[in-house]
This record gives structure tokens, sequence and C-alpha cells, in this order.
């Protein structure tokens, strides 16, 4: 019996020491043979260690920015611009033992975005983020994935979109109207407003729970992955404020399934769904036990929590991060609201709408579209993404082993000059004038709801119920940047403002 302990406790070190000693530079070791090469592999934490000191002195050293220079990386993500700088357009860095290849190579990473066999899997690898995420429609593979999407897809059709533009234009009427009283209450006719608070009122308070898993998600993305599973301070603060994050969203699915059975009793409608969308469709498929053989309708307690999470920490989060930086780029850019604004104004006139911009009026707000694709190119709300070989493949021709982690900086793609012209750091939605295909030197350059088969659900919804927000803001409304205002944009894994985003409003007159 001691004999066998002893065995297996030998196994096991010999085991760690392949896994964390001589893989790592076995792997490296192929890599550079390829001409693949980065910072250097350090015994657990892998790169991280260079990789929070770099950012740690950009922290420091780097001033803020001129709010007219959208160069934002060497701030954002001064580590993975370092090593472009150092190292290439791909280059292999170490999340601990884990390899990862970091590249700016736009046909290696389509290759990876494209993919339909599986190869490249949605693998987030720090417990934290499903925690934040849900392990819902946008981390889940193979079947599973299928079968979230089979239930979450119907709540972004056209019908489904156009009743919820409806909605988004009724809040936010009641969010200008308490502007209009800040105004009216000031002497010089004018409102400091953070938009953060503002657009971040428009969804949910479960942001606020999710707001504070986020920092905390961000900062584990440093430590050596040995830390994410251990029970230290910040993951038993995690797991805390999961469990309240659940007991919330179960309270919103209680209160929607009960203000539903007044509906019917009432005789006012018959589905669980009432306007068929995300949240009444996901309570409709939800079943508190597994199911078999129901053609995959079914979702359970768990996966309806996860899919509510998705929503709100990819959907209106994200959403809410594109308002703030349009709002931003036309306040510093103001010839760019004057135009979109008349625009708005225009074809408001041309309509019968009255004060909601319905389907046809944003059709034909092609401006303001414009400016919500150079937006989402320049500050795209989610900075980069990840993708994880499920087998030994050859990417871009470099041979990937098992388990290489793909990173794509998505931020830093946007700023390609090669594929977006000498003015790829520049505010210029003209190049979006011809369509988006016709933007680039590649028509699939845009990245900001990624690409191929596992391209953004919400993608559609998300670019409506922006524009309808900003329409009806710059008909009523003029900005301009606070003089408080920082530029320093912060990786907080969406894109966020350092200080918040203060702007000056006033009404527009007449």
């Amino acid at each position: 019996m001691v004999v066998a302990v002893q065995l297996a406790a030998l196994l096991a070190l010999l085991l760690a020491l392949w896994r964390l000693v001589w893989r790592p530079h076995a792997v490296a070791r192929s890599f550079a043979r390829q001409g693949i090469r980065g910072p250097p592999y350090t015994f657990l934490a892998g790169s991280l260690p260079e990789a929070k000191r770099l950012l740690m002195a950009g922290r420091r050293g780097t001033a803020p920015l001129d709010a007219g220079c959208h160069d934002i990386m060497p701030v954002l993500l001064p580590q993975f611009h370092r090593w472009v700088a150092d190292y290439g357009r791909t280059l292999l860095f170490w999340i601990g033992p884990i390899p990862a290849v970091l590249s700016t190579d736009l046909q290696l990473i389509k290759q990876v975005l494209t993919d339909r066999t599986g190869l490249y899997q949605k693998d987030f690898m720090i417990p934290v983020l499903k925690f934040l995420f849900g392990n819902g429609v946008i981390l889940i593979n193979g079947d599973d994935w299928k079968r979230h999407r089979k239930v979450v897809l119907p709540a972004f059709n056209h019908e489904t979109i156009k009743s919820m533009s409806a909605v988004t234009a009724e809040v936010t009427e009641q969010m200008m109207q308490q502007w209009r009283g800040q105004i009216h209450g000031s002497e010089e006719e004018s409102a400091e407003i953070d938009m953060i608070h503002a657009f971040n009122d428009l969804t949910s308070k479960v942001i606020v729970l999710m707001r504070e898993m986020q920092k905390l998600a961000t900062a584990a993305t440093l430590d050596a992955p040995i830390l994410w599973y251990l029970p230290t301070r910040r993951n038993l603060h995690v797991r805390r404020l999961n469990k309240q994050l659940r007991s919330k969203i179960m309270s919103i699915m209680q209160a929607r399934l009960a203000a539903d059975g007044a509906d019917r009793r009432g005789g006012r409608g018959g589905a669980v769904s009432g306007g068929g969308d995300l949240l009444g469709l996901l309570l409709e498929a939800w079943t508190p036990q597994p199911q078999h053989g129901n053609g995959g309708e079914t979702l359970t307690t768990d996966e309806v929590i996860d899919e509510c999470k998705t929503f709100f920490a990819a959907g209106q989060e994200t959403t809410a991060t594109l308002l703030v930086w349009a709002m931003f780029l036309l306040a510093v850019h103001p010839e760019w609201q004057d135009k979109v604004r008349e625009e708005v104004v225009r074809e408001f006139c041309t309509s019968d709408d009255g004060e909601v911009p319905h389907a046809d009026v944003l059709a034909k707000l092609k401006l303001l579209y414009m400016v919500l694709l150079e937006t989402s190119r320049l500050y795209p709300p989610i900075v980069y993404i990840q993708r994880r070989a499920a087998w030994d493949a050859v990417l871009g021709g470099i041979k990937v082993p098992q388990g290489t982690v793909i990173s794509i900086p998505i931020a830093m793609l946007h700023r390609d000059k090669q594929v977006w012209g000498p003015d790829a750091d520049e505010f210029n939605p003209m190049r979006f004038e011809h369509g988006l295909t016709k933007a680039a030197k590649d028509p699939k350059a845009l990245l900001s709801f990624s690409l191929g088969p596992r391209v953004c659900t919400g993608q559609s919804f998300g670019i409506v119920e922006v524009q309808v927000v900003m329409a009806m803001i710059l008909r009523r409304f003029s900005f301009s940047l606070s003089p408080k205002y920082v530029h320093k944009p912060k990786y907080l894994l969406s894109l966020t403002p350092k200080l918040g985003m203060p702007l000056i409003v006033r009404n527009v007159d007449g």
C-alpha cells in the first residue's frame, strides 16, 4: 500500500514537471523553429508577470491622451502593443503553462473565426468569466450551442426587434425627460451628464452586480491559472456575487411569470412570452429538469439563468458601451454631430412616425449608421476575444498543438493600416459610405460582432437599439465634452472610459 502511494505521488510529480516545465519549453522550441517567438515562459505564471509589469508601467507612466487621439492601444493593452512591436504580427505568449498565439494577421484570424468544424472552440477558461457571462449561447460549443441557439434566435427576428425598439424609445424618452429637467434648472441652460450612468440606467439594476464581477474578472486575467481555482478572497467574493446575481435573475423570472399569468387570467394574452422577447422565449423553454426526445427545445433552470446573464453581460453592456463611445466621438467631432442631426431632423420631418424612429426612418439614417460602424471599429465594446484549439492544427501555415489559445485583439486588427489604410487611427465614417464590405481592403475586416458561425446573435438588435437612442437624442439635444473628461480608455473586459464620460448637454434650439 505504501509503495502504491509513493508511486502515485511520483507519477503526479512527473506529470506536473512535464506540464509545467518540459512541455512549455518543448512547445516554445517548436514555435521558434517556425519563426514564432514571444515573451519567455516562467514557471507556473507563464508570461503573465511581464504582462502585469507592462500594464502597471503603462498606467503609471502614460499621460491621458488628447481627446482627438484614437490611437488607444498603447494605453489600453500596453502588453499586447509592446509584444507585437517586439516579436511581430503573430507571436507566442503564455497564460500560465497554456500556450497562446496572439495575431494581428487578419487572414489567420479569419481562418479561426470562419471555421465550421468545431476546431477553434470558445473557452474563456477563467471560472469567474463563466460566472459573469453565464454558460450560455456565447460560451458553449457543439450540440449544446445549437440547442440554446434554437431557443434564443427567434428573439432577434424582424418583428421582435420592431416591438423592442418601441420599448427602447419609451425608456429613452424617460431618460430625456430627466435631462430636460436638469437643463431647465440650470442657469447655464446646460447640464453635465455622465453617459455611462445614463445609458446603464437604460438597462437593468442587474448591471450593478455584473459591473463588480467584471472588475474582479479583469484582475483575474493576470493571475497564474492555479489561482483561478483556489479559495482566494477574490474567488470567494465572486461566488457571493454570483449567488446574489442568480437570486436577482430568478426574481425577475418569477415576476415575469406572475405578470404573464395575470395577463392570461385577465384575457390579455396566451403565451408566457407576452411579446415574444428573449426572456419570454427563455421562459417558454424553461423546464426544471432536463428532458430527452423533445427536439432540443427546453432549457433547465441553470441554462435559463445563464442565458439571462449572457443577455445582460454581453448584450446590454455592449450596447451601452457602443452608445457611450458614439456620443464621445460626436462630441469630439462636432461637424459630424451637426451632419447626423440634420439627417435625423430631415427624415423625422418626412415621416408620420411622430417621436419614435420606426424601421423605415432608421433605414434612411445612412450617416448615423456610418458613425456607429466607425465607432465600433475605433472603440469596439469587446476589445479582444479568444478561441482554443480542440486538437492539433495548422493555422496560417503554423503548427499549433492541442489546447493552444488563439488571442484575437479586435481593437488592434481594426487599426491595421495595411487593411484599413493610412488613416486607420482616425475617425472617418466616410470609409463606410459604400457599405460595410467596401470600407477596407478586406470585406470581412470589421470584427466588432465577430465573424463566421459564432457571429453575435443579437448584432441586428444591438445596432437598432443604438440607432433608436441616438436618433432621439440628436433630434432634441446637442452635446460636447466636459472639461472634466479624461481620455484614458480602460480595458474592463469591455472598453470603458477610466473616469466616466461626462458631457455637457443642451437643448437644441427650436
